[in-house]
């Protein structure tokens, strides 16, 4: 009976699960379709984000004039601020404060896109072959749909060398769901945090396989590979390198990796980062810039508790499941009984000043605390451990554990369905939003 009860919680999980999908994908695929007059890379981070990969790919440069002019991805305000109001770099060049890691993930999907419209073009299509338009735009979204793909099973690998299959995907489906990484992989896929996630969830991956087989080379440049997108793709995601930092230094100082792997590592890191450092030099006219000039961190005066308990996007007010994961991720690095695995926790406490000291600690329009998309993997072993845990504590506090995360994603899922329909509920990603507004457009959406 009790195993009926296991496998009919497990079967309402995935078919939430694919409730949660539909409705995540809903605002940008009705923005895919043909009669659609609103782009899916609309936005201001979003547009800048793609002017990288546009400009280079078919300007040849990084002067992004033209791509403004053309862009149906801003409103003509923000279009006439960028053209007249923005200070010029030193090269006289319309500066782009975000890094250039998103582009190069989307380069392929981009080339396939590109070379579609030309071919629709010349069999007598009318389609844009400037960069812009559905036809990019739809292989763009199937490309983020694959790196977010990728993100998760990489997550349900690394779980799974701690917790059987089952608790796995229980684990991350409960989290996904009652997050805000589902609104970031399915409906603003522009954005940089499903990459950013997917990276570091890469370089959890390969710094367990180097501490498997510490000599094996492609351990290494696999971990190299991660290390290097993730650092061009989010900067201030480099916190939560802690822990594969910890795991190199123990193989290393124990020599049981070479030389050779080292300097694969090294050396593809490096490559990647002067990805980024060149497109500095090209727009800014330095190898080493800080690019957000006119923003900082007030670090004498971090708002902690307004990050994570603000109605404004606080992360936890938002999305509570990382109150649960994290006090479950406790027990999780206590019960390894290795000293490196404390390095997550700690990584956590870092995210969670740095973000809290930025000026905007709020992080403009966001569907919960974006920036904390790293926390989201700590959060699945959290919960992974409390639902491994409660089987040995007997039903009652198995069904409460349930239960509570049961709760936690039906409720994230209306609040997902709210957000990406707010042109039918007026929630806005731009403002402060109580739990009584949220269940009033829950209830008005839904019944």
């Amino acid at each position: 009976m009790d195993k009926l009860k296991g496998r009919g919680f497990f079967a309402l999980i995935v078919l939430l699960a694919a409730a949660g999908t539909w409705i995540g994908s809903y605002g940008a695929l009705h923005s895919l379709k043909e009669e659609s007059r609103s782009s899916s890379l609309w936005g201001w981070d979003t547009s800048f984000y793609y002017f990288w990969l546009r400009s280079v790919a078919l300007d040849g440069d990084v002067d992004f004039e033209n791509d403004i002019q053309l862009a149906d991805t801003i409103p003509d305000g923000q279009k006439r601020f960028a053209e007249v109001d923005l200070p010029r770099t030193d090269m006289g060049l319309i500066p782009n404060k975000y890094p250039v890691g998103w582009a190069v993930f989307h380069a392929p999907f981009f080339a396939v896109g590109h070379g579609t419209s030309l071919l629709l073009k010349k069999s007598g299509v009318e389609v844009r072959t400037d960069g812009y338009g559905k036809v990019y735009e739809r292989f763009l979204y199937v490309g983020s749909l694959f790196y977010a793909a990728l993100g998760l099973w990489l997550t349900y690998l690394l779980l799974r060398r701690f917790f059987d299959w089952e608790i796995s995907v229980l684990a991350l489906l409960c989290t996904w769901l009652s997050g805000f990484l589902i609104y970031y992989q399915l409906s603003q896929y522009a954005m940089a945090h499903s990459l950013a996630y997917l990276c570091l969830v890469s370089c959890f991956y390969w710094a367990l396989a180097i501490r498997e087989m510490p000599p094996l080379t492609r351990n290494w440049l696999m971990l190299g590979i991660s290390v290097g997108m993730l650092l061009i793709t989010r900067y201030q995601a480099g916190v939560y390198l802690l822990f594969p930092f910890v795991v190199a230094v123990v193989e290393i100082l124990a020599r049981r990796t070479t030389v050779r792997a080292l300097a694969v590592c090294s050396f593809t890191i490096l490559g990647i980062v002067a990805l980024q450092l060149l497109a500095w030099k090209q727009l800014y006219g330095s190898w080493l810039v800080y690019s957000y000039a006119g923003e900082g961190f007030r670090w004498a005066e971090p708002e902690v508790w307004r990050s994570l308990f603000d109605p404004f996007h606080g992360l936890i007010y938002w999305q509570p499941i990382f109150a649960v994961g994290l006090l479950g991720l406790v027990g999780f690095v206590g019960s390894r009984h290795e000293w490196s695995f404390w390095a997550i926790p700690l990584s956590v406490a870092c995210m969670i000043y740095v973000n809290a000291a930025w000026e905007t600690w709020w992080f403009g329009a966001a569907f919960g605390g974006r920036a904390y998309e790293g926390a989201s993997l700590f959060v699945c072993f959290g919960v992974g451990w409390l639902l491994n845990s409660s089987e040995r504590f007997g039903n009652l506090l198995q069904g409460t554990i349930k239960a509570i995360l049961l709760l936690l994603v039906i409720w994230n899922i209306g609040v997902l369905s709210v957000c990406v329909r707010n042109w039918q509920t007026g929630i806005s990603l731009e403002e402060s939003v109580s739990y009584g507004q949220f269940w009033t457009a829950i209830r008005q959406l839904w019944f």
